[in-house]
């Protein structure tokens, strides 16, 4: 099977790890804890250290250092360290959760992205996805993985958990029946 066969397998058997981040989440006031901040107006730079913790509603970003971008009065980039740093967000479909893992995080919030590098990893409702770099759209809910020839990650790895078949099948007998009935069979 060629390389591009198994993407396009890959992405549509991947197709389940979108989340729909809850709208309200860039509405709400950035609180961030830290040990020690630092800010540069000419720059337009934050920069915090120490056990630092960012909540914005239902977001909660963790990291050893964190520098935040401003585009004018606005927070536009917030790049994150740690070993690892974890980015995390609950789905406006249901109630999963967006976990994302890696040495550098950016996440992006005009492009409405996350950027993962070194070590990254991203899982949502059992899929799990691990390389050296991902990058996740969140509006989309697409994404691109790939390992680093030179590094201990040398290849990405997806697991992917077992389709339940039996809620799909019993959704498929109710659906023929409920035709049936309405034909008068």
């Amino acid at each position: 099977m060629t390389f591009l066969k198994i993407v396009i397998v890959v992405l549509i058997l991947f197709s389940g790890i979108t989340v729909q981040a809850i709208g309200s989440d860039r509405l709400q006031p950035i609180s961030v804890n830290a040990d020690f901040a630092q800010r540069n107006e000419v720059s337009g730079l934050t920069e915090y250290r120490g056990n630092v913790i960012i909540r914005q509603g239902t977001i909660l970003i963790e990291a050893d250092k964190v520098t935040i971008h401003y585009k004018g009065e606005n927070v536009s980039q917030i790049s994150c360290l740690g070993s690892p740093a974890s980015y995390q967000q609950q789905s406006s479909l249901d109630e999963s959760i967006l976990i994302a893992r890696a040495d550098t995080l950016e996440y992006l919030m005009v492009k409405n992205a996350i950027n993962l590098k070194t070590n990254a990893s991203l899982s949502l409702n059992g899929t799990y996805i691990k390389g050296d770099s991902i990058n996740y759209d969140l509006s989309k809910g697409t994404w691109k993985a790939q390992g680093d020839n030179q590094g201990t990650q040398k290849r990405i790895q997806l697991v992917i958990p077992p389709f339940n078949q039996t809620n799909s099948v019993q959704e498929s007998s109710s659906r023929q029946e409920a035709a049936q009935i309405e034909k008068g069979d």
